[in-house]
């Protein structure tokens, strides 16, 4: 079994009397892709939230490559190689696609003195950025507008501008939400491209691209880990189909 490349342990996270995420405790295996489903409020997107620094956790640990992360912010582990993409499309709508690419490939650089430099003598930011445009298959639409891209597009731009970081662990929520059939299919294929030797944690309610993407599933309902497994092991639990309250697992 690959080592855990991020573990939690108890992680807790409460609004008032409310626990969204309640002593979840897991490891995510480098080089996995891991699905964490559930219900709606089951706790997912809080979850991810504690994993990408943007919400802090009321109790419990979380280790990045065997670093304690917990407090840590979202900007210190972009820096650490943590990647992370959102429900809604999150770009610079005002911008090219290249420069929205640019912009994220230009973040990994070291900032001490070297904004005195023109930014397009960084030819390795530039090769960053085309790289990734290419693998998310926007290489062509580099001079299009971001905001007017399809929306399928857009979830493309923001899966290259994740990528132009080269993250080691890569947070993505629900890629599928709002798309249509044929984007969403373009864009798994994409997501299985991307999780090639890499470590990803998905949040997705499309079980049918949960399945045929991911190596291990985990089911949270109210806020606490209800099951662990592989997707025919997760597939078969009754357990998880009296979860879902009757809703077709495929």
């Amino acid at each position: 079994m690959p080592e855990a490349l991020l573990q939690t342990g108890a992680l807790t996270r409460r609004f008032g009397a409310l626990a969204a995420v309640d002593g979840v405790s897991l490891a995510f295996a480098e080089g996995r892709v891991h699905a964490v489903i559930g219900p709606n409020g089951a706790g997912k997107s809080t979850f991810l939230n504690l994993l990408s620094g943007e919400l802090r956790a009321t109790g419990g640990l979380i280790h990045f490559r065997g670093a304690d992360v917990t407090r840590a912010t979202p900007d210190r582990l972009s820096r650490m190689g943590v990647g992370r993409t959102y429900q809604t499309a999150n770009l610079f709508p005002e911008l090219s696609c290249g420069d929205c690419v640019w912009l994220a490939a230009q973040s990994r650089l070291p900032s001490s003195m070297l904004f005195f430099r023109p930014a397009e003598r960084y030819a390795q930011v530039g090769v960053r950025a085309a790289r990734a445009l290419e693998w998310c298959g926007l290489a062509e639409r580099g001079r299009a507008i971001a905001g007017q891209l399809s929306y399928g597009e857009q979830r493309q731009l923001e899966i290259a501008m994740m990528l132009a970081t080269e993250p080691s662990l890569l947070l993505l929520d629900e890629p599928l939400a709002g798309l249509g059939h044929d984007e969403a299919l373009r864009i798994v294929e994409l997501l299985r491209r991307v999780a090639r030797g890499r470590t990803v944690v998905l949040v997705e309610h499309d079980m049918d691209a949960v399945f045929s993407i991911s190596d291990s599933v985990t089911v949270l309902v109210d806020g606490r880990v209800l099951a662990t497994g592989s997707p025919s092991e997760i597939r078969a639990s009754p357990a998880v189909r009296e979860a879902y309250l009757g809703e077709e697992i495929p």
